[in-house]
């Protein structure tokens, strides 16, 4: 994503212009194409643009997330070159993908220090992992019973009891 499509972007959520506008002027006539965010987020991870990523999350949560991006979003969620975390682990929930659950574990015992809440990320991804539902989510879930964080275990057991 170049730097006159992420100030559209911006424009965009500043009301500047309407998604219509935002639409036409970024993609033209055709409207938004079924792999454009997921090759986007490729580039992003491969080239650490942590700029073009939290853009691409915009357009994501303004016009939703395919099932195709969960891969990639599960692998920028365990990097640590931008601060796009808690994002992308909302990103990931609805989604559901259990191609994802491994990450999501890793980044809910992972403690970055731009997030205030020691917590905050953890609990964004025991919720994806819990909205997963499989066998190796509730073996995740278990796991995630036995962190030192007290927040974090007692919300991993509650939602594992009521799986």
């Amino acid at each position: 994503m170049n730097h006159e499509q992420q100030e559209l972007v911006l424009d965009l959520v500043s009301k500047k212009i309407s998604r219509e506008e935002f639409v036409e002027v970024f993609f033209g006539a055709e409207g938004i194409s079924d792999g454009f965010l997921c090759g986007e987020l490729e580039a992003a991870f491969v080239n650490k643009d942590a700029d073009s990523l939290e853009c691409l999350l915009i357009v994501g949560f303004l016009f939703g997330f395919s099932a195709e991006c969960s891969n990639v979003l599960g692998r920028l969620l365990i990097q640590d070159w931008h601060i796009s975390h808690e994002e992308i682990a909302r990103a990931l929930k609805p989604l559901k993908c259990p191609e994802v659950i491994e990450s999501l574990y890793k980044a809910a015992m992972t403690k970055h220090p731009y997030i205030a809440s020691e917590y905050a990320l953890g609990v964004k991804c025991i919720y994806a992992i819990y909205e997963i539902g499989t066998d190796a989510a509730k073996e995740k879930l278990q796991m995630l019973t036995q962190v030192d964080n007290l927040v974090l275990s007692e919300l991993a057991g509650r939602l594992l009891s009521s799986m």
